[in-house]
């Protein structure tokens, strides 16, 4: 447990300062995330629901392992969290083993998974009744991007906060933008994967138009991909869409499901008009039907065409 008073204090000076850095939630993007901080020299802890997955990156990194929430806490300054969703991120945060327990004063957690306005908003509250300041940094970008730390992060919050967790959040990624107030990270997160999982859904049932109409399925992505459709994310999940069932996963289509009903619930409140998101969650709720929840938001495409 630090002694930091202020968000500035916490991180500003970076890795060479043997600032300590938690970082909870293993999973995909997650490990990749961990080991670019651990590769820019910050005194890290990890922290994963499966212990098991924990102590194995800290094996094979040299970073430590906590077995809690809060051991994660008072073994760092800023703790990251990139878990799968709102419950998780609570389920994390609160109770007496988890990281608000383990908060000192100023400690900031920032959260970079898509957790929904709601849950984001139970997490501040949270941490900021034991001290601590809580910076929403969603992301955007894929796996390849979390490996080669250019994910961009949209932090929101209180700025100077924000501006503390920069040196963590910097080896990360390629771009940072501060977008605003407590709950406009988690807002824009939410409005960039429902316009993400528009385009992947274009792309999906677009191809299958053209495999019907008699041209082959490499061509038709090759067209794609140098037309004026040829978004980056049409072009990096290009082999998910050609040979579908040879990619791994890298994003869940259950996940797509989760983060569409976080979308349209915010919609609802706030009044956005959003048929193509209802749209879209009404498609990839049948893919999930007919079992393809666990894999990858890519195979809607082979859903639609009932099979690879």
């Amino acid at each position: 447990m630090t002694d930091a008073t202020t968000p500035t204090d916490a991180a500003s000076a970076g890795a060479s300062s043997g600032v300590g850095v938690g970082f909870s939630g293993l999973g995909r993007m997650g490990r990749l995330m961990a080991a670019n901080l651990h590769a820019a020299g910050f005194d890290l802890t990890v922290h994963n629901r499966t212990h098991s997955r924990a102590e194995s990156f800290a094996t094979a990194t040299g970073a430590k392992a906590a077995a809690s929430g809060r051991e994660l806490a008072e073994a760092a300054s800023v703790i990251v969290t990139m878990v799968a969703d709102g419950p998780a991120l609570a389920s994390l945060i609160e109770g007496p083993d988890g990281i608000a327990a383990g908060l000192s004063a100023g400690d900031i957690v920032v959260d970079m998974g898509t957790s929904g306005l709601e849950y984001t908003q139970r997490a501040r509250r949270t941490v900021e009744a034991a001290g601590g300041h809580l910076v929403e940094a969603p992301v955007s970008g894929s796996t390849a991007a979390a490996e080669a730390a250019t994910l961009l992060v949209m932090t929101a919050g209180d700025a100077a906060a924000a501006a503390a967790a920069g040196p963590v959040l910097g080896a990360m990624s390629a771009r940072i933008l501060h977008v605003g107030g407590p709950g406009a990270g988690a807002a824009l997160k939410l409005a960039v994967n429902s316009a993400l999982f528009a385009i992947m859904g274009a792309v999906g049932e677009s191809l299958v138009l053209a495999e019907r109409a008699g041209v082959p399925r490499e061509l038709a992505y090759e067209v794609f991909a140098s037309s004026a459709i040829a978004a980056p994310v049409v072009k990096y999940r290009r082999a998910v869409f050609e040979t579908p069932l040879e990619v791994p996963v890298s994003f869940a289509l259950d996940l797509a499901i989760k983060d569409l009903d976080l979308t349209l619930a915010l919609a609802e409140a706030v009044g956005a008009p959003m048929p193509q998101a209802e749209t879209n969650r009404a498609v990839l709720r049948e893919a999930s039907a007919a079992g393809l929840g666990d894999a990858d938001i890519g195979q809607i495409a082979v859903h639609l065409r009932g099979g690879p």
